[in-house]
């Protein structure tokens, strides 16, 4: 091995670009296609020696190596740092699968590489949390996305958290938000007051909320923000058919004020979410509301026809009303009365 390299020495006395290649494929070969380990002291050397000559040789030879070596686990760490921090199309195989790279290393090159590099580094098939956080910080869509798709990471609460504030601006990664298993199912219905009347439905199909599940969520809660910064659950109330009753006559009188305040009261939900329910311009939420208050199908229709028109000043057609049917619908009234437990839970704290 030893005369081996000292061969090699003698061709590093060629300083032509030929030359360079010619050495850098040696070295290369004498790295990877070894059938014997390397004696101590031999890896340091071939990284010493192809780290020096990396930028020396075309792109072409780099990319070359980098595809043979990105799964090596004993590949000296100099010059797969060195690879890592190259042109995309040299360093992806590198982020994409190396093992050789530590947290530190994927942190450097999400701080000093390009959008590209960092998206390669989102495909890897362990991400650590703290790579997450560098990496949704920048908030890069094509990046999000392809974390998000990568469905061989897991995703802590805390990240969800920042998916889930950054989605309301970024509608390019809701669609993968709502598709990952692992997603909190709270964190998803902060999700329903902007995404698409589609997106709400995934919502509603992938995300049930068993009553049981309340608890767990207070607990998680609680243990993310701290007691005084987490509300209450609001009761459980004994709604009754003349309370819902009264709500449609408050609609019907053009009391959309006094609808949202007796919605408050009827429901436990906060006031807040109340006017948030009823001002929202898909009428999804609102459905849910009138499920959870147990309306029947000729209550849930005035309410929702009567509040849109008060509320947007026109009348929609029919098919607007179809659409939110599909909600009230599709919703069980245990699970509509989680849906409104979970959204004043999260709702913003009262000033003290």
């Amino acid at each position: 091995m030893h005369t081996t390299l000292e061969k090699l020495a003698s061709l590093a006395r060629d300083r032509t670009p030929a030359g360079r290649t010619v050495l850098f494929d040696r070295v290369a070969g004498l790295l990877l296609e070894s059938e014997e380990e390397l004696p101590e002291g031999a890896t340091a050397l071939i990284d010493q020696i192809l780290t020096g000559l990396l930028h020396e040789v075309e792109a072409e030879v780099r990319k070359k190596l980098a595809c043979r070596i990105a799964t090596v686990e004993a590949a000296p760490r100099d010059l797969i740092r060195a690879l890592a921090a190259d042109d995309i199309e040299i360093a992806a195989p590198i982020l994409v699968q190396s093992p050789v790279l530590s947290t530190r290393d994927l942190l450097d090159v999400i701080e000093a590489r390009s959008p590209a590099h960092r998206e390669a580094l989102a495909r890897r098939a362990q991400v650590p949390e703290a790579v997450m956080v560098a990496l949704v910080r920048l908030k890069e869509p094509q990046v999000l996305k392809s974390l998000l798709s990568n469905a061989g990471v897991s995703i802590p609460r805390n990240i969800f958290n920042d998916l889930v504030a950054i989605a309301e601006g970024m509608e390019q990664i809701r669609m993968p938000l709502v598709a990952r298993e692992e997603m909190p199912k709270d964190l998803a219905y902060q999700m329903f007051w902007y995404v698409s009347a589609a997106l709400r439905q995934s919502i509603l199909k992938r995300f049930p909320i068993a009553p049981r599940e309340l608890d767990a969520i207070m607990a998680e809660l609680v243990a993310e923000r701290g007691a005084k910064r987490v509300r209450s659950l609001p009761p459980q109330s004994a709604w009754t058919n003349g309370e819902v009753q009264a709500l449609v006559a408050k609609v019907r009188s053009g009391d959309v004020e006094g609808f949202t305040k007796g919605l408050s009261a009827v429901t436990g939900v906060d006031p807040v979410t109340a006017r948030r329910i009823v001002r929202d311009a898909g009428g999804e939420p609102l459905a849910v509301a009138c499920k959870a208050m147990g309306a029947d199908r000729t209550q849930f229709t005035s309410i929702v026809v009567q509040v849109d028109k008060l509320v947007s000043g026109v009348a929609r057609p029919p098919a607007f009303l179809a659409d939110v049917a599909r909600t009230y619908d599709s919703v069980t009234t245990q699970a509509a009365k989680a849906m409104l437990k979970v959204w004043s839970l999260h709702s913003a704290p009262q000033a003290a």
